[in-house]
């Protein structure tokens, strides 16, 4: 079963997607990201609407939660993959370099330097989809493919 956090925002094309192919899933409080596989929960999913919530969570005064979560995912030996639904050219974190924020002072190259930065040194995985795809993809992921 698929836990969701109850926290998560604007996922309804998601739980649609989970309907739709009879996936069943519980909405419940999660300490760390955002879906997680009750029968497994080595590994997580925190899913990130857009590269602006990206450059929110990793590079304005307000990031500190964000950071404090991604080292709790390593020092409990959770994996934690991070689902970016911007598709388009982005597809990988090299490519977030071109990327430019209509709201914030940070740049494309900044918010890649602290993506490797949470790669690097917390493990984490960055990944890139289209919001149509999200469903598919986090069920992949949990389930352990690529």
């Amino acid at each position: 079963m698929v836990i969701v956090d109850t926290r998560e925002r604007k996922w309804q094309h998601i739980a649609d997607y989970f309907k739709r192919h009879n996936i069943e899933y519980d909405v419940k409080k999660l300490d760390i990201a955002d879906y997680m596989l009750s029968e497994r929960p080595g590994i997580v999913i925190d899913r990130k609407q857009n590269l602006q919530e990206c450059c929110q969570n990793l590079c304005s005064n307000d990031s500190s939660r964000f950071w404090r979560e991604i080292r709790r995912s390593k020092e409990e030996g959770i994996k934690m993959i991070i689902l970016v639904e911007h598709g388009g050219p982005y597809r990988s974190i090299k490519d977030v370099a071109k990327w430019k924020s209509e709201y914030s002072y940070a740049s494309g190259r900044k918010v890649m330097e602290e993506m490797y930065r949470a790669h690097i040194s917390y493990g984490v995985e960055w990944l890139f989809c289209s919001k149509r795809s999200t469903g598919k993809r986090i069920i992949e992921l949990l389930r352990g493919g690529e």
